[in-house]
């Protein structure tokens, strides 16, 4: 996926992450409008640049960067992008959109839940491969034996 992907782009993006985890959305916000192409990216570059505008309370312009996010990103991907939204409409005076994006948010985590479960109960109990059944199946007692008490004379 990332082979697309310029080395610089991929560095800008590292970098908006590092800002934002040290409280500088605006740097962050600077090193993401030089992003020309994110490419693969684009989700994540949308989901920063809203999520830089909601660490300077600017509720109104994170909106549309983090809806775009939440639709881009992939469903098992996307929760923190609603969640992000969620509160960017309740803190914007947009309580039932919040209300909207929140359940949005909840209803992508019980889907990694159950995948979650899934999963580990598919680990636990692998398929049963072709070999298992071919001495039940078809009378052979060990692979290249037959069994020619089945055979009618």
């Amino acid at each position: 996926m990332l082979e697309n992907v310029s080395p610089k782009v991929i560095h800008k993006m590292m970098a908006a992450e590092g800002y934002l985890e040290l409280g500088m959305p605006i740097q962050a916000l600077e090193a993401l409008n030089t992003v020309e192409d994110a490419g693969p990216l684009e989700a994540l570059r949308l989901y920063l640049i809203g999520e830089a505008y909601l660490r300077q309370e600017k509720y109104h312009e994170a909106i549309e960067p983090l809806h775009q996010a939440a639709r881009l990103f992939p469903v098992m991907e996307s929760r923190k992008a609603w969640c992000s939204l969620s509160e960017c409409f309740r803190l914007g005076g947009y309580q039932e959109l919040a209300e909207v994006a929140s359940l949005t948010a909840e209803a992508v985590e019980e889907i990694e839940a159950t995948y979650e479960i899934l999963y580990q109960e598919q680990i636990q109990c692998p398929p049963l491969g072709w070999n298992d059944f071919s001495t039940r199946m078809s009378g052979f007692s060990e692979p290249g034996q037959f069994d020619r008490s089945r055979i009618p004379r």
